[in-house]
């Protein structure tokens, strides 16, 4: 089984968390758009997101947490392929440097 040339490299743990946020910005057209998703998980640069709409790599979009009312503006790193049960899901990344989520992670080296 061959590994992939550059193997997938995280700089922070994941936590499953689901928080209902508010994805807006501008699409490819230049129109607004504004929808209403949820986290599957988060770290501290980042979250996977449920969506019911396209989005391009490289794609800036603000987050709004409904709860918290933090807003923060991410790029978009990953797509889920259609056909997969990642179909629907998008990576976002922090561009922001702050603490976002509202909640503290744990050490990188727990539970090793």
């Amino acid at each position: 089984m061959a590994t992939p040339p550059y193997p997938e490299q995280r700089r922070s743990s994941r936590l499953q968390f689901r928080c209902r946020v508010r994805i807006s910005g501008k699409d490819f057209q230049g129109n607004e758009f504004s929808e209403e998703s949820e986290t599957l998980s988060i770290s501290r640069f980042g979250a996977s997101l449920r969506t019911a709409r396209p989005y391009a790599l490289g794609q800036t979009i603000f987050v709004h947490t409904l709860e918290h009312g933090h807003v923060g503006l991410f790029q978009v790193v990953w797509m889920g392929r259609a056909g997969t049960r990642e179909a629907g899901q998008i990576g976002i990344e922090l561009l922001d440097a702050r603490r976002f989520w509202g909640i503290e992670f744990p050490p990188e080296d727990w539970g090793i």
